[in-house]
């Protein structure tokens, strides 16, 4: 029973003999221990052939897996680009308004002591007498 390889179609009955797709030839995927090296192996015709299949394979997966990492990189960066800017914007909106509260509060303490000013001169004006106290003399013509 021949094994299938996914996105890869069996040209001839040779192929179909292949059980084995070495683990060494797919980056990654090699474990020192149990995967056989293809190097160390006799050179045969059906070897060679599934090396340079597998190396196409291995070529057309490597060029995939580039775009992926682009497109994952430039979506990635674009997201972080564009969030970054609108952090910026934000952040520089707080500031304004961070600005304009602070003017805000200066200028409010500022007429809370002038309140407070107006206020103990009004008590102070509404207290006080305008008026000197007219003593009037009683004559003594009675």
């Amino acid at each position: 029973m021949a094994e299938l390889v996914r996105g890869e179609a069996s040209e001839s009955d040779e192929e179909q003999d292949r059980h084995k797709i070495f683990a060494a030839e797919v980056s990654g995927e090699a474990t020192e221990e149990e995967d056989e090296d293809i190097y160390e192996q006799p050179s045969t015709p059906s070897v060679t052939a599934s090396i340079y299949r597998n190396n196409l394979l291995q070529c057309k997966l490597i060029e995939s897996n580039i775009g992926i990492c682009k497109a994952l990189t430039a979506l990635t960066r674009n997201f972080v680009v564009d969030a970054s800017r609108q952090l910026l914007a934000t952040d520089q909106m707080l500031i304004k308004s961070q600005v304009s509260l602070q003017s805000a509060h200066t200028a409010l303490q500022q007429a809370q002591r002038n309140t407070s000013q107006l206020q103990a001169r009004t008590a102070s004006a509404l207290t006080s007498s305008f008026l000197p106290t007219i003593q009037l003399k009683e004559t003594a013509s009675n």
